[in-house]
């Protein structure tokens, strides 16, 4: 067996509880994914994904199989809101499959359209099944609480001219409410132009002559044609001093720095 496959975060974690469960019928199943994000293109339509499971977390002596569900949903953003809508852009096989405890399955995904004037982005989501919703199997069991685990990667097709990259930065002044003692809040938009997403990691936000205010990590994804908002919670600067804003982000070239200014008193807060 190779080295483990590197894991991603469970989205959606939730505890179904079934009627009459009894004490100490808990289990939790470890799931892992990889690679951790997807590019398809019209001349590589196809590419797999592993989905492996860890060793189940159960106080019975029987180890149990996970069952798992698989879908492609579109993947949109609309006032900093991610949307999902089903599709057969991208198609899935196996769409539903079991997995023993410290198993792996393959899970082959199929492009289905061309590419686009700017990047079409997806996302694969893997859905643990409760036992009574799983596939049918020998024997019965009694009611359990099950913790049951969703994990999601993206896809993307880039886009099929050349890529832009076009960031615009902006600061407003938040509602009141959002700062805090001693502090001024403000938000910083970003409005991505450009043809392909960016994948914020980290913002740094220095004076004009250098000196570093606030430093954010973070994993912001910002489609392209759409917009995203950071809240800062900078100290009381005079209206009108202006900003460095050095970012990072998964673009195969850097974001340049851009300049903002802190807004005036009268500029109406972002809501």
């Amino acid at each position: 067996m190779g080295p483990p496959l590197p894991r991603i975060a469970a989205l959606l974690p939730w505890v179904l509880a079934a009627m009459g469960a009894a004490p100490g019928a808990v289990q939790a199943a470890s799931l892992y994914v990889a690679p951790v994000r997807v590019v398809l293109t019209p001349s590589r339509p196809v590419a797999s994904l592993t989905l492996g499971s860890g060793e189940e977390e159960e106080e019975e002596e029987e180890e149990a199989e996970v069952a798992v569900q698989a879908e492609v949903m579109a993947w949109s953003q609309e006032n900093g809101q991610d949307i999902y809508q089903p599709t057969r852009e991208v198609l899935v096989n196996p769409s539903i499959f079991r997995l023993s405890p410290g198993a792996q399955q393959i899970v082959r995904l199929g492009l289905q359209v061309p590419a686009a004037d700017t990047e079409r982005s997806y996302r694969i989501f893997f859905q643990q099944l409760p036992r009574d919703q799983a596939l049918p199997r020998d024997g019965t069991r009694g009611a359990q609480l099950q913790t049951l685990l969703r994990l999601a990667a993206p896809i993307f097709v880039p886009p099929a001219g050349p890529s832009r990259q076009d960031a615009q930065w902006r600061l407003q002044r938040a509602s009141p409410s959002s700062a805090t003692s001693g502090g001024s809040g403000h938000v910083l938009s970003l409005d991505n132009r450009g043809t392909d997403h960016l994948q914020l990691t980290q913002i740094l936000v220095r004076r004009e002559g250098g000196t570093e205010l606030l430093r954010k990590n973070m994993s912001l994804y910002v489609l392209p044609g759409r917009s995203a908002d950071v809240a800062l919670d900078l100290p009381p600067l005079a209206p009108g001093s202006s900003l460095q804003i050095d970012a990072a982000s998964d673009a195969p070239t850097a974001l340049p720095a851009a300049t903002v200014h802190i807004p005036r008193a009268d500029t109406a807060p972002r809501q």
